[in-house]
């Protein structure tokens, strides 16, 4: 399995503070069946003003001493966005900080959904990039109205769930809202979007398991290794939907 989204990267967001727990983070996924990771530290102004110049020291450390501990991993690395006018110039300065050279992780908000987010989305698709919005399901009003993913999709956004939602260990509402935006075909990835060695903790392997009984093993694979593999090519996902089932 892949896993697109994960704050692994030791002590420069709300992930890891120490390398060692950093690598039992590494340790854990390889256990699980993960055989790529992206690191995907946050990049929010006024909270984590992080950029390739801090990122990249900190994967480069992170993989070499996976490599030397001999964790048969491998480390990708980007971004995980948060929503700024400003965020297709910051990109086009931090290429490194996309996959696939184009995909941008954008996360929204918990509460709400501000108004200009389909201008934002509109304008990195137009500067060359192709988002994807993190998480849908914890948003609170996509929750309650998760058609409001599709009008997003249809002009090409993509979507990300995150694993702990299928397992219903963020609660009832985003793991109705994640298995709702699934059958109708609106998840495109599922990640681990993992913080720690401890609580939030990069395991794919229940998350696909639910998967594989809700829409096949065919569908499973798509969102937990097909198509992560897709955009580390650079190419476009494809629809996981065909099979879903009740």
């Amino acid at each position: 399995m892949i896993d697109v989204h994960c704050h692994i990267l030791p002590g420069i967001d709300d992930g890891p503070e120490t390398l060692d727990g950093a690598l039992a983070m590494c340790r854990i996924a390889v256990e699980d069946g993960i055989d790529t990771i992206v690191a995907t530290p946050h990049c929010y102004k006024g909270r984590y003003e992080n950029d390739a110049s801090t990122i990249l020291p900190a994967y480069d450390l992170l993989k070499r001493r996976v490599r030397e501990a001999g964790i048969d991993l491998n480390l990708q690395v980007a971004g995980d966005m948060h929503i700024d006018p400003d965020l297709a110039s910051f990109l086009k300065d931090n290429p490194s900080l996309c996959t696939g050279g184009r995909f941008v992780l954008v996360e929204l908000p918990s509460d709400s959904i501000p108004r200009l987010v389909p201008e934002f989305l509109f304008s990195l698709r137009l500067a060359g990039f192709a988002p994807i919005l993190t998480h849908p399901e914890r948003n609170r009003m996509i929750q309650h109205r998760p058609a409001l993913v599709e009008e997003w999709m249809q002009s090409g956004t993509f979507t990300q769930v995150t694993a702990m939602s299928l397992t219903g260990d963020f609660g009832a509402e985003p793991r109705n809202a994640a298995f709702a935006l699934l059958e109708r075909g609106y998840v495109h990835f599922v990640a681990t979007d993992a913080h720690s060695p401890d609580w939030r903790r990069p395991v794919l392997s229940k998350a696909a398991a639910l998967l594989r009984e809700r829409i096949g093993e065919e569908g499973a694979r798509c969102l937990v290794e097909g198509n992560p593999r897709r955009i580390l090519a650079g190419q476009d996902p494809v629809s996981c939907a065909s099979g879903f089932t009740v």
